[in-house]
């Protein structure tokens, strides 16, 4: 399934380095969590640290993390997630990157539409402040992600977990 852009086009959704930055670190710190493996959050470092730079890196990275983890205790299963550099998103990458949109745009209802899909019914309220944290992260260094409006998020939502979407 193709999503359309805000933008209008049909461009590949992680040619933009906002949204790359963001699924990749998701996708990084998900592996970490999975595996245990300190490897995967050193990638991801050298991947925010190449792009941004080792000072904003620090920054978005302290908040990366506090995002995936509030997101992962939200959800009450496994968060999928395909492997780095994939060009394909999942569901709940799709979700993922939504709610941080919402929270950056300020859309009240796409951050509910998508903390709701990932939290499963359960509170959302921490992983929603989690989300504004990072977003504002982003923000700071200049990495503007695109809206998402909240019927998109809902379709995405109806998708089983490893759909891949571009």
């Amino acid at each position: 399934m193709t999503l359309v852009l805000a933008t209008g086009r049909n461009d590949p959704i992680l040619a933009r380095q906002p949204e790359r930055l963001l699924v990749e670190g998701f996708r990084h710190w998900l592996n970490g969590y999975a595996t245990g493996s300190i490897d995967c959050w050193e990638l991801g470092w050298a991947l925010y640290a190449r792009e941004l730079g080792p000072r904003d890196a620090r920054r978005l990275l302290a908040e990366l993390s506090f995002w995936v983890r509030e997101t992962r205790d939200a959800a009450s299963r496994p968060l999928g997630c395909f492997p780095y550099g994939s060009c394909w998103l999942c569901r709940d990458e799709c979700l993922a990157l939504s709610l941080v949109a919402a929270a950056q745009h300020g859309d009240r209802d796409a951050l509910r539409a998508a903390a709701g899909h990932l939290a499963d019914g359960g509170p959302t309220e921490p992983l929603e402040g989690a989300a504004a944290a990072f977003a504002e992260a982003l923000q700071s260094v200049h990495q503007q992600l695109l809206p998402v409006p909240s019927a998109v998020i809902d379709t995405v939502a109806r998708h089983a977990p490893m759909t891949r979407f571009n």
